[in-house]
């Protein structure tokens, strides 16, 4: 009924620990985690702690979108929790979201409410970025947009895109909306993907009873000028090759590393 895919590349301790997390979980699923080209020993480090996960080896390193894709493209489950390598389930998180989806036949993507490891709540989802929302989020200064964020309890549960941190679908959708779009390098795969799906008709929203700890960056880094990069090469494809220009010029008075 489940898979969950998730993508790794050299995060060999840390998938092991979201790996676990799943397991203990008490949800019958696949799980299938891909390595990017890992030089860390991932592979053989979970294939000794947790035989029953499957591994897919990548020869070369691709980024986060070509890594999930051939994750899904090999799983069974007819839903796919996309779970980033820094992402630890709560107990309870995983069968909160197949909840939701047995409560709304149109709702075809779903994200847990994600939380720093010290409790707080993080930025899960959110309308669709403009070029105001992507000065706040390059600068590092998102939380000054908070009067223009729509919440409803406090969450945001009707987005128009959730992270693909911890992004449960139906396959339906996948076949309908997917794949994730491999030019981007780590960002916005999630947002396009989304974006798409609602424009077929489906729902996206978050689950505020499913729970999961993102260790924000430590999967990557926190490398802003790839966010900037990456949300430009989005705007481009949403907005046009004007915008692209005009945003360009803008982004690029910011500091970013």
């Amino acid at each position: 009924m489940l898979s969950v895919v998730i993508p790794t590349f050299n995060t060999g301790a840390l998938t092991l620990h979201a790996c676990r997390a799943v397991l203990q979980s008490a949800v019958d699923a696949e799980v299938i985690v891909v390595d990017d080209a890992s030089t860390d020993d991932t592979a053989a480090l979970l294939a000794r702690e947790v035989p029953s996960i499957r591994v897919l080896r990548r020869e070369e390193n691709g980024g986060f979108a070509p890594a999930a894709n051939d994750g899904v493209r090999a799983s069974q489950g007819d839903f796919i929790l996309l779970l980033n390598s820094d992402a630890i389930v709560q107990p309870d998180a995983i069968a909160a979201l197949l909840r939701a989806f047995d409560d709304d036949a149109r709702l075809g993507i779903a994200s847990a409410q994600l939380f720093d490891d010290d409790g707080t709540p993080q930025w899960t989802g959110g309308r669709t970025p403009t070029l105001l929302w992507m000065i706040g989020a390059v600068s590092g200064k998102g939380h000054w947009l908070r009067a223009f964020r729509r919440h409803r309890g406090g969450v945001n549960l009707e987005p128009d895109w959730v992270s693909g941190a911890a992004m449960m679908m139906r396959r339906a959708v996948w076949n309908d909306a997917g794949p994730l779009d491999e030019r981007y390098r780590f960002y916005c795969q999630d947002i396009d993907f989304c974006l798409r799906a609602r424009e077929r008709g489906w729902r996206v929203a978050i689950v505020p009873e499913s729970r999961v700890t993102h260790t924000r960056g430590a999967s990557i880094g926190r490398s802003r000028t790839l966010l900037r990069d990456d949300l430009l090469e989005f705007g481009r494809g949403r907005y046009g090759r004007a915008w692209f220009w005009f945003a360009r010029a803008v982004l690029a008075l910011i500091p970013v590393s």
